[in-house]
């Protein structure tokens, strides 16, 4: 039964968010973790007809960290790049430069068979109005504030930076699956204030206790908190200052029908929570490269753009985002 779950949900990737063709050649990028569920995939595009070939690279150290040589390669090559594996490769340089180059990327990273057969589902067509919708408020936004109860309160500049909506259109060259955010990079050096991470990071997972960022011109100044906070902090240090840089916030979840895990591939999709990250921030719009780019999720917290309420201690308002980006 698993193995027909897979198969549907597969082919749904393959013809109706990849819209591969019978004459494309396609890239099914995995590690050895995620063989299993990647190998259906590539059988979904073998069955339209597509040149396919499954690369399975060596496991990484984390989330972006920049890929071998040889795959870097058999991406630009590739019409099309099916990525499921264990980490992160949009914000590295292997996946810009095919990007560049010309291929489409569907991304998949740490998408568990759970996340795979049930939380994939969802009206894609109204998640894309409202992920649009956030995108448009943060593109128009001047400033924003994000506050909660936990000691949260910090500040960003967004003049002159774009809301990036992740629903399930090629418009920026990639799809995120399970879609439903919209990211954006804050001015470099304006971020000011606290952060108080509840619920998960990239490479830690959920928290056993909150995770306390002291923020001071746009850099992570001091990390505060228990074992994971020091988890952080070590990795942080072993990158290098660039690890400090604020990349994004506020980034809004706007998936009702996904849930929270401990895992960012559905975390920082889940309606009614943000997320910030830390690191490169360059596939977003930014000016900062580094070999780090981690987020962070936050639950019942108060979002607002230029004092307009997008989250309201963790609720998100829908209705009056739609309202408020029509006129815009």
């Amino acid at each position: 039964m698993k193995e027909l779950e897979y198969s549907d949900v597969s082919r749904d990737v393959i013809e109706n968010v990849g819209e591969v063709q019978s004459d494309e050649e396609v890239v099914v990028l995995t590690d050895p973790l995620m063989v299993h569920v990647a190998r259906p995939l590539a059988s979904a595009a073998r069955a339209v007809g597509a040149t396919t070939s499954l690369v399975v690279k060596p496991r990484l150290t984390g989330h972006n960290v920049e890929q071998p040589a040889v795959v870097a390669g058999a991406l630009k090559e590739a019409d099309i790049v099916i990525d499921i594996g264990t980490y992160d490769i949009a914000h590295t340089d292997a996946r810009r430069d095919a990007s560049a180059a010309g291929t489409r990327f569907v991304l998949m990273r740490a998408v568990s068979e759970d996340i795979l057969i049930n939380q994939m589902d969802t009206d894609y067509d109204a998640l894309s109005d409202v992920t649009r919708a956030v995108a448009k408020i943060q593109t128009s936004a001047e400033f924003a504030r994000i506050t909660n109860d936990r000691g949260t309160d910090l500040t960003v500049d967004l003049n002159g930076r774009s809301g990036f909506p992740i629903d399930d259109g090629f418009d920026q060259g990639l799809v995120v699956l399970p879609a439903g955010k919209s990211a954006i990079t804050p001015v470099e050096g304006s971020a000011q204030g606290t952060v108080v991470v509840d619920y998960s990071i990239d490479n830690i997972g959920q928290l056993d206790s909150p995770v306390e960022l002291t923020i001071e011109d746009g850099k992570v100044k001091r990390i505060a908190g228990g074992t994971q906070a020091d988890e952080l902090s070590t990795l942080v240090e072993s990158t290098g200052d660039c690890a400090r840089n604020i990349a994004e916030a506020p980034s809004i979840g706007t998936n009702p029908d996904v849930q929270l895990t401990g895992n960012q591939a559905t975390d920082k999709k889940k309606r009614g929570t943000m997320h910030i990250a830390i690191g490169d921030n360059i596939t977003l719009g930014g000016n900062v490269e580094c070999d780090l780019h981690l987020d962070m999720t936050l639950t019942r917290t108060t979002v607002t753009f230029d004092g307009f309420t997008v989250l309201e201690d963790g609720t998100f308002r829908e209705d009056a985002v739609l309202e408020y980006a029509q006129t815009l």
